[in-house]
């Protein structure tokens, strides 16, 4: 992690709280790996953060630049059918299942 990401994340705001929530889910639903239920919800969970920190009046430039990002990666995820870290071809998640 950048020195700016560390400070966009490390404020004690309620603001910094979502991202680093958003943060942790979304990393959470990348380590699911094949398991699309929990996986997606964590992805929710993930979007739902990134889009508190979006709409709060007092994020700053670096906060709202990390929530972006998480929310676009969040909604990759939740809408993703099958891991692309986990599959090299959706037939061989098909038969991983």
């Amino acid at each position: 992690m950048t020195v700016a990401a560390a400070h966009a994340i490390s404020t004690g705001s309620a603001t910094a709280l979502a991202l680093r929530r958003a943060r942790k889910d979304l990393q959470i639903a990348v380590l699911m790996g094949l398991d699309t239920h929990r996986r997606r919800q964590y992805a929710l969970s993930a979007q739902d953060g990134a889009a508190t920190v979006l709409l709060a009046g007092d994020a700053n430039a670096g906060q709202l630049r990390y929530a972006r990002l998480y929310f676009t990666s969040a909604q990759h995820f939740s809408a993703a059918e099958a891991s692309p870290l986990a599959c090299a071809r959706v037939n061989d998640c098909a038969a991983a299942s």
